[in-house]
């Protein structure tokens, strides 16, 4: 009797366009209508055209996630605020972002965040927009 053949391997996919590299650490503001600026870092993983990270201000008091995906120019997707009481009250909120991708530096605009009923003490942010550059 003769062992059985494994599986095939198929071959890692390959973009058939370009795709902005979003990979890395980044450095910038997160700004909303009714909150000051903050500063914060954005750490940012990918994998062909799937766009993964987690951002923090310089405070701890905010911080949240980006998911979604790049194109040859541009991002698309959900990023998310969970907010400490410190940071303006307890809060965990979300929307969806857009902007330009590619090169090192972008500004991209959430809509107006929403949240879960109950879920957020204090003012809720207003649309944000994320101002970073690559370091």
């Amino acid at each position: 009797m003769t062992a059985p053949s494994p599986p095939p391997v198929n071959p890692p996919i390959t973009p058939t366009e370009p795709i902005a590299n979003l990979a890395g650490t980044w450095t910038g503001t997160i700004e909303s209508a009714n909150f000051p600026a903050r500063a914060i870092t954005l750490i940012v993983v990918q994998s062909f055209n799937c766009v993964d990270g987690e951002w923090r201000d310089a405070t701890g008091d905010w911080k949240g996630a980006i998911s979604g995906l790049a194109a040859a120019d541009s991002f698309s997707g959900q990023i998310s605020l969970e907010r400490t009481a410190n940071g303006g009250g307890k809060c965990q909120a979300a929307s969806s972002v857009t902007g330009p991708a590619g090169g090192d530096s972008f500004r991209w605009t959430a809509d107006p965040l929403t949240a879960p009923a109950g879920s957020c003490t204090g003012d809720l942010p207003q649309a944000f927009t994320l101002s970073v550059r690559r370091q």
